[in-house]
C-alpha cells in the first residue's frame, strides 16, 4: 500500500470518528449574511469639514484685544482724538487727554463703552467710539492628537474649534468622540464657553480644559467655541476593540460612535465562509475588577434582531471560532488535491 492512498484512508476514518452524518455526507450550514455597518451620507469628518466652511469666524467684537493688536481708534466729530494705536507689551494704549490705560482682556466692543465712559465723564458730551482692529497679534495655538496634521499653528485674528480643525487637515481616522481644548486659567476669569461646552478637571495646575462631543460639534455645528492665544486641541484616539478568530481580516477597530459587535465584525471582513461557526461566537471582557468575563453571542441571530448588537467597550476581544470539522476536512481536500470526494465542501 502506498503512502498516499495509506494517507487517503486514514483521513477518511478520522472523518467518521468526527461524527459525520449517517449517509456519509454532511451538511453546510446555511452561510452568515455580509454584515455591513449602516452608511452615513457623510462621515464625521467630511460634516466637521462642510461645517467649518459655512461657518465664519466669530466677530472681531468677540476677539479679546492683547499685545501688539494694532487699533483704530475714532471719536466722532473729533478728529484730534482719533488715531491709530498698538497695544504695547504691558497691555496698554495711551490716548489723548486720558494718558496710558489698560486694553488687554477687553473686547473691541468694552474697550469702546471704556473710552466713552472716560471721555464722557471729563471732556465730551455724549461721546461716540469705535473700535477696529487693523492687525491682530500673532497667536500660537496647539493641536494634537488624532488629526492628520498636528503641531503648532500661528494664526491672526479669533478662530473657532472647526476652523483649528480644518486647518489641521482633520480628524485621524483612529479619533476618538471628543476634544479637551486645554486653556490657561487667568485670575478668577471664567472660562468663556458656548452652549453645551463642559469644563472638566484640568490636564495640569493652573488650566482648565473645556470638552466638547466631536458627534454634536458635527451634527449641529455647536458648540464652536473661539481658540484663545496659547490653548491647546487635543482629539484623543479612540480606544480599541479586537476581532480575532475566524475572519477575514482579524485586528484592532476603534471604539467610537457606539461601535456595536455587528459593525466591528463588518470591519474585519465578516467570518470566514464555511470555516466559521458565528452561532457560538464570544465577547471575552474585563469587569471593573480587571478579571475577564465570557459573553456569548450568536452572530446569526444578531444579524436577524433575535439579539441585541451589543455595544463594545475599549479592550474587549471578540471571538469568532472556527470549526475542527471543517478545518479538517478543508486540510483533507488541499492534501489530497481534491482528487476525492468526501461528500463536503468547504466552500
Amino acid at each position: 500500500m502506498n503512502s498516499r492512498r495509506w494517507l487517503t484512508i486514514t483521513m477518511l476514518v478520522a472523518v467518521s470518528t468526527f461524527g459525520c452524518a449517517s449517509s456519509g455526507t454532511m451538511t453546510k450550514p446555511q452561510a452568515l449574511p455580509q454584515i455591513r455597518t449602516q452608511e452615513k451620507t457623510t462621515s464625521t469628518n467630511q460634516q466637521l469639514a462642510i461645517l467649518g466652511g459655512q461657518v465664519a469666524p466669530k466677530d472681531s467684537q468677540d476677539y479679546q484685544l492683547g499685545s501688539e493688536d494694532l487699533l483704530e481708534i475714532r471719536v466722532y466729530g473729533q478728529e484730534d482724538l482719533s488715531k491709530v494705536v498698538r497695544i504695547n507689551g504691558k497691555g496698554e494704549i495711551t490716548m489723548p487727554l486720558l494718558g496710558p490705560g489698560r486694553a488687554e482682556g477687553l473686547t473691541p466692543q468694552k474697550l469702546e463703552r471704556r473710552l466713552e465712559e472716560l471721555y464722557g465723564e471729563r471732556y465730551l458730551k455724549n461721546p461716540q467710539v469705535s473700535v477696529f482692529v487693523k492687525e491682530y497679534r500673532h497667536q500660537r495655538v496647539a493641536l494634537t492628537g488624532a488629526v492628520k496634521k498636528p503641531g503648532f499653528y500661528e494664526l491672526i485674528g479669533p478662530r473657532t474649534l472647526l476652523e483649528m480643525l480644518a486647518v489641521a487637515g482633520g480628524l485621524d481616522d483612529r479619533a476618538g468622540d471628543w476634544v479637551h481644548v486645554i486653556r490657561a486659567q487667568k485670575g478668577k476669569k471664567q472660562l468663556e464657553t458656548s452652549n453645551q461646552a463642559s469644563p472638566s478637571q484640568p490636564f495640569a495646575r493652573g488650566s482648565e480644559t473645556i470638552v466638547i462631543d466631536l458627534r454634536q460639534l458635527a451634527r449641529e455645528g455647536k458648540p464652536n467655541i473661539v481658540i484663545q492665544q496659547g490653548d491647546v486641541v487635543n482629539i484623543p484616539y479612540a480606544g480599541l476593540a479586537y476581532v480575532l478568530g475566524s475572519v477575514n481580516k482579524p485586528g484592532s477597530v476603534p471604539v467610537k460612535d457606539n461601535l456595536t459587535v455587528s459593525q466591528a465584525i463588518a470591519v474585519a471582513g465578516s467570518p470566514v465562509a464555511g470555516l466559521a461557526k458565528p452561532q457560538i461566537a464570544t465577547i471575552l471582557r474585563l469587569d471593573d475588577n480587571g478579571q475577564g468575563v465570557n459573553i456569548p453571542i450568536n452572530l446569526y441571530a444578531i444579524i436577524a434582531k433575535k439579539e441585541p448588537d451589543i455595544v463594545l467597550k475599549e479592550q474587549d476581544v471578540v471571538f469568532v471560532p472556527e470549526s475542527t470539522v471543517r478545518r479538517f476536512l478543508l486540510d483533507f481536500r488541499q492534501l489530497v488535491g481534491g482528487g476525492m470526494s468526501v461528500g463536503y465542501s468547504a466552500f
